[in-house]
C-alpha cells in the first residue's frame, strides 16, 4: 500500500471510490454539485492524497482551504489495512506543515469506523449539524489537534511538577496542551503552563521535538517558576497537580511524559525523535 499526492488525472478515479461508498450506504449521488470538487481534486483543494494496492487507488483524503479534512474514503478492498490511517497522517502531516494548528472534520454519523479511527488518533467530537449535502444528512463534528507543547519544570530538590488528567485514563503529564492558532510553541508552553498550574514560567530552552505514530507533534521546553506558587487551578480538566521524584511518577504516563522525560533528565536540547509509539 502507498500514499501520494493526487493530480488532476487522478480525479475520475478518486471519484469513483467516493462514488462507490456512496452507492454503498445509500447517499445520493450530486456530480455537478456536492461532488462537484471531484472533477479536479488537485485543483479543488490545497491537498488531495490517494492510496493505492497493488496499482488500483482504493482511497482518497483532501485538505481543504479552511483546515478541515474532506473526502476521506475507502473502497471495501482497502478496508481493514492501514489504508484509512495512513490517509488521515498524510493529511495531518501536510495541515501542521502549513501551519493549522488543528484539523476540522465533519462526518456522517452513521459512518462509525471513521469515528472510531478519528479518535483513535486523538480527535474529540465538539459539535452537531444537518449537512446541505442533497440527503440532509446528520454529522459529528470532529476537532483534531495538530501540535502541542509543554513545559519541564523541575525544583532545587530535583522534583518535577506534573499534572493528572482529568478524563480518559487519567494519565499524569507534564503541563501542556495542544498549540492554538497563530501561537508558537514556546508562547503556547508558557500560556498552558500558567492556565494549568497558575503560575508565570519562563523558558530556558527546547528540551525536544517528539512526533507520534497518529501525526501529532508535541514540543518539550526546560522551563522554570518565576512567580507565585503551583497550585491545581478550576475547570476540572485535570485533578491533580504534584512535585514529585521523577521515579515515583506513577502510571499511566501521558505519550510526552514518557519518551521525553529521559531527555529532560539527561540534560539534552533539540532532540528530535520520530514515529514514537503511543500508548
Amino acid at each position: 500500500m502507498s500514499v501520494r499526492r493526487a493530480t488532476a488525472a487522478d480525479s475520475r478515479a478518486a471519484a469513483a471510490v467516493v462514488r462507490a461508498v456512496y452507492a454503498e450506504y445509500g447517499f445520493t449521488w450530486d456530480a455537478g454539485g456536492h461532488h462537484a470538487d471531484l472533477e479536479d481534486v488537485a485543483a479543488s483543494y490545497l491537498s488531495f492524497f490517494v492510496a493505492e494496492l497493488d496499482g488500483t487507488i482504493v482511497g482518497t483524503a483532501g485538505l481543504s482551504r479552511r483546515g478541515s479534512l474532506e473526502r476521506l474514503y475507502l473502497l471495501s478492498s482497502g478496508r481493514g489495512k492501514g489504508v484509512g490511517g495512513a490517509l488521515l497522517r498524510a493529511v495531518i502531516e501536510d495541515a501542521r506543515e502549513r501551519g493549522f494548528a488543528r484539523l476540522e472534520i465533519w462526518t456522517d454519523k452513521i459512518l462509525t469506523d471513521g469515528h472510531r479511527l478519528y479518535e483513535r488518533f486523538g480527535a474529540y467530537r465538539d459539535g452537531e449539524r444537518v449537512s446541505d449535502d442533497p440527503d440532509a444528512s446528520h454529522e459529528w463534528r470532529y476537532i483534531l489537534a495538530l501540535s502541542g507543547a509543554c513545559v519541564a519544570i523541575f525544583d532545587d530538590g530535583g522534583r518535577l511538577l506534573v499534572v493528572r488528567e482529568n478524563y480518559g485514563r487519567r494519565r499524569w503529564s507534564f503541563p501542556g496542551g495542544a498549540i492554538e492558532a497563530g501561537e508558537t510553541a514556546a508562547e503556547a508552553a508558557v500560556r498552558e503552563g500558567r492556565e494549568e498550574t497558575g503560575v508565570e514560567i519562563e523558558l530556558d530552552h527546547l528540551i525536544g521535538s517528539y512526533g507520534l505514530d497518529n501525526g501529532f507533534l508535541v514540543h518539550l521546553f526546560r522551563g522554570r517558576v518565576v512567580a507565585d506558587e503551583p497550585e491545581l487551578q478550576p475547570g476540572g480538566e485535570l485533578s491533580e497537580l504534584r512535585w514529585l521524584p521523577p521515579d515515583l511518577i506513577p502510571e499511566p504516563r501521558s505519550n510526552a511524559l514518557r519518551h521525553g522525560l529521559p531527555d529532560a533528565l539527561a540534560g539534552r536540547r533539540d532532540v528530535v525523535r520520530e514515529n514514537l509509539a503511543r500508548r
